[in-house]
């Protein structure tokens, strides 16, 4: 048998399938168990049927992050065999998202980010209503997790995988490296034919005063390039070689996003004059205009994608932000001209 067998799960959302991974061991292992839906877990027992084992075989469950396309069925699954899971420590509140004892919290939390953005009060309290009910459905309890920081190794019969911390995607995104056969786990990280989402965090993370998931992705992407490696299995879709390819393309885009992010302000400036301004929502409407209140989930996703592209540009100094009437504002810059990001930039993803 493989060293890593892939299992596909249905998940109920773009970009699709979860691509999840069992490790034939002595302690069998499972990366990433999928969304706790009835479907997925039914494809998760076939999967690992076909590798003789059931779900109480599974030993040990590494989360690549704590999302619930990818963690959601983690609490099943360790509850059946006694699994030990392990997440890095910034994800681990994601893993409890679904928890009962936690919806005042996450009431609180999500109706706060979605006013800050600019959303309207009504909708507001609607997405964040459906988001909490999904979240309660797609995660099962988790009994206990052992907390990684990146740096550490699990060991296997026949190959070792490193954890390296790669935050972006979300504050405890990880990939999982084995550097004999030059082979990278990298969840949601890298995805090929596939941009990941920058996530906001509700909370800050633990040891980060200000996070700003860009600056951190656009790290990660540095980190993964620097490896030789010669496969990647990413979280969804089949694997590839090429990471270097992968991981310009991902530069390429972001660096257009941004400034379309700049021409959307400029033509608002343009506009209104010295009273432009535009919240997160607003800018996420003209960015994506046929997407962007499409559900709870989707108008979540995108929103975040957009903050996270304007914290990074207002770092840079190319727009500046202001609260007004409770909502986070964004305009160009005082000292903004034409031609932020330049052709280079974007030609070569800066």
């Amino acid at each position: 048998m493989a060293r890593i067998v892939r299992i596909k799960v249905p998940a109920p959302f773009l970009p699709g399938n979860t691509s999840c991974y069992f490790i034939p061991d002595t302690i069998p292992a499972l990366v990433d168990p999928g969304i706790n839906t009835p479907e997925a877990l039914q494809s998760l027992r076939d999967g690992l049927k076909k590798c003789g084992v059931g779900i109480s075989d599974i030993g040990r469950i590494i989360l690549t992050h704590g999302h619930s396309d990818h963690a959601g069925a983690v609490g099943a699954v360790a509850a059946a065999g006694r699994a030990v899971v392990f997440v890095h420590c910034r994800d681990r509140y994601w893993t409890l998202l679904g928890a009962e004892e936690l919806s005042r919290e996450n009431e609180g939390l999500f109706h706060d980010f979605f006013e800050k953005a600019g959303v309207p009060a009504e909708m507001a309290r609607e997405k964040t209503g459906v988001f909490l009910s999904r979240l309660r459905k797609r995660f099962t309890p988790v009994a206990g997790m052992e907390l990684l920081k990146g740096g550490e190794v699990f060991s296997f019969d026949h190959f070792r995988l490193k954890v390296l911390h790669t935050p972006g995607h979300s504050a405890g995104s990880i990939c999982l490296f084995d550097e004999t056969d030059r082979v990278l786990l990298a969840g949601d990280t890298l995805i090929r034919g596939h941009i990941p989402y920058i996530y906001t965090d509700l909370k800050s993370p633990a040891g980060l005063p200000q996070y700003r998931g860009l600056e951190q992705y656009e790290r990660s992407l540095d980190l993964l390039g620097a490896l030789p490696v010669r496969l990647v299995l990413p979280g969804h879709g089949a694997p590839f070689a090429g990471h270097l390819e992968v991981i310009g393309r991902i530069k390429r885009n972001r660096a257009r996003r941004r400034q379309r992010i700049l021409d959307i302000l400029r033509a608002d400036k343009r506009r209104r004059g010295p009273a432009s301004g535009m919240t997160q929502f607003e800018v996420a409407n003209k960015l994506f205009p046929s997407a962007v209140i499409d559900g709870a989930i989707a108008i979540f996703m995108i929103i975040s994608e957009v903050r996270s592209c304007l914290e990074m540009m207002e770092k840079e100094g190319l727009v500046a932000s202001a609260v007004k009437k409770g909502n986070q504002v964004y305009s160009l810059s005082s000292g903004h001209h034409p031609g932020d990001l330049t052709r280079d930039s974007v030609s070569n993803g800066g």
